[in-house]
């Protein structure tokens, strides 16, 4: 009885972090977009806004993201 409790509670887990690598994923997805925009902006040599600005200082944090990503799908 004990080993299919375990089971269960084994195959939550793996759903919960599933789910949570999908919601890395999507929240990836949209700081591409807005890198691949900011990028646009440089190639036409337009001018950065502030928030354009902020969004690349901000970048550090976007490799600790990749990183927990990849941690979650390796755990999977």
């Amino acid at each position: 009885m004990e080993k299919k409790s375990d089971t269960t509670a084994l195959k939550a887990n793996q759903q919960a972090k599933l789910k949570e690598l999908q919601m890395q994923q999507a929240k990836l997805k949209e700081l591409q977009v807005e890198l691949e925009r900011i990028n646009a902006k440089i190639k036409n040599h337009e001018k950065l806004s502030t928030e354009d600005t902020k969004f690349i200082g901000d970048l550090g944090w976007l490799t600790a993201l990749s990183v927990t990503i990849a941690s979650i799908a390796a755990s999977l």
